[in-house]
């Protein structure tokens, strides 16, 4: 994908992701749920990394010939985004076992299912063109990327993860209402943070070995 292409694409999903960040957080704060304030606070992080992805394709149209490089700061840069990300889910959801709250299932489930339709269509905004490629990166670090847009792939890494982590939302909700497993709240968004933080080092090493030239 061209640059021109990602980064009209990432200004669109930057308004999207604002927009829905603040209303998960709303929502999360008062219904109490960690899974629904946890996706809300990722789509803050998610919208900083897309400013960062937005940033390097602004550069890129002045320095062309430094692209390959410049697309693997922006990965790098939101791979770190993605890491803190993760870790924060698993230190919020840890203390959510020792002071857990109630949860408002009905509202809860309600925005995080619109989060989710949220998160699907940013996807599709994004494009497909690279979904193998992620799908590589997110599983091993044995591919070679140095001709591949690192920086349109941390963008899309995050809208996935995002999207993961809203799926993982819904499922802890549902089973907290009907079957009154509450504890699957916290428990899931650890789970999630593990996996994503996965994703991050995964981009981090592809990331990192272009900028170091050991690709």
């Amino acid at each position: 994908m061209d640059n021109k292409t990602v980064k009209n694409r990432t200004e669109i999903v930057i308004l999207i992701t604002l927009l829905m960040m603040v209303a998960e957080i709303f929502y999360g704060i008062t219904s109490h749920s960690m899974g629904l304030l946890a996706d809300g606070i990722h789509m803050g992080t998610h919208a900083l990394a897309f400013i960062v992805t937005l940033v390097i394709c602004i550069i890129i149209q002045k320095h062309q010939d430094k692209s390959t490089k410049l697309n693997a700061l922006g990965g790098y840069t939101s791979s770190i985004l993605l890491g803190l990300t993760s870790l924060g889910l698993i230190w919020e959801s840890i203390s959510r076992f020792f002071n857990p709250l109630s949860i408002s299932f009905n509202e809860a489930i309600f925005v995080a299912a619109i989060g989710l339709i949220v998160n699907i269509l940013c996807i599709f905004i994004m494009g497909g063109e690279e979904i193998h490629f992620n799908k590589c990166c997110l599983e091993c670090e044995e591919h070679k990327h140095k001709d591949k847009n690192l920086n349109f792939m941390a963008a899309y890494m995050h809208i996935v993860a995002d999207a993961f982590t809203s799926v993982l939302a819904i499922i802890a909700l549902f089973c907290g209402k009907f079957l009154g497993l509450v504890f699957l709240d916290p428990f899931i968004g650890i789970l999630g943070g593990i996996i994503i933080g996965k994703w991050a080092f995964n981009l981090m090493s592809s990331s990192s070995k272009i900028l170091i030239d050991l690709e």
